[in-house]
């Protein structure tokens, strides 16, 4: 079933006389249960695609559809509630509270949600279970690995049980050991629990740990295709 559907979308940006184009036309289908890397050099456009797909920026044309409703559908409450219980995000930044235990920051999101209060702690134990970081649960992040901290922010990303978890370089401040560990909890996700996952990076390794890869160059897709054998994180990973 398709997840996410863009049909010639276009995004740009405006400032005083001057337009700049950035997305020139993307179309294609993200079914449900696909793991899909959208690779691209800097400037290609692909951060700016994550943000139209996250529901963090409006696009300026085309069409795009997200569990059948298009974008332009949604009230400002919607896009905010889908936002925070249908997607999940992970960034290059984990953006965690050192302060906190990896339970009080895997719990922030359904502090915001309509989860009854009495659901949280199976939810967020779950989560954290997911990422393999039971031993953690109660240790402050500051205390935890790179790599770690940045499962910490998977479980977080994954607690109001989304429909797709979007992963934005999420290896890109990690040493290789540790950036072994984050793609090797993101393909577990995906081929344990059939879970959603787009990642956004520049690197060909990483983004050969997907079943599929979509090339962004100058705005427009340039390559869509499956990969035969894909990469594992237990091979080694490389920078």
């Amino acid at each position: 079933m398709a997840l996410l559907e863009l049909d010639q979308v276009t995004k740009s940006y405006y400032s005083d006389d001057l337009t700049t184009q950035i997305l020139r036309g993307i179309s294609f289908t993200i079914n449900e249960g696909e793991f899909v890397s959208i690779m691209g050099p800097s400037g290609s456009g692909k951060s700016t695609l994550l943000h139209v797909l996250g529901f963090l920026a409006d696009r300026t044309a085309g069409t795009y559809r997200f569990n059948g409703k298009q974008f332009a559908e949604h009230t400002d409450e919607e896009i905010a509630r889908v936002r925070n219980e249908e997607m999940g995000f992970v960034f290059q930044t984990f953006n965690l509270l050192g302060r906190n235990t990896v339970f009080e920051n895997v719990r922030l999101p359904l502090i915001y949600s309509r989860v009854p209060e009495g659901e949280w702690p199976a939810l967020v134990d779950q989560a954290i279970a997911q990422v393999k970081l039971d031993h953690r649960r109660d240790y402050a992040c500051s205390k935890l690995s790179g790599g770690e901290q940045q499962r910490v922010a998977i479980a977080r990303a994954l607690v109001n049980r989304p429909n797709v978890l979007f992963a934005d370089e999420p290896t890109g401040n990690l040493d290789s050991a540790s950036g072994g560990a984050v793609m090797d909890t993101l393909q577990h996700l995906h081929e344990d629990s059939g879970q959603t996952v787009i990642l956004i990076t520049h690197e060909t390794y990483t983004a050969e740990h997907a079943q599929r890869i979509i090339k962004i160059l100058d705005g427009r897709v340039e390559a869509d295709f499956r990969l035969e054998t894909r990469r594992r994180a237990s091979e080694g990973y490389h920078k």
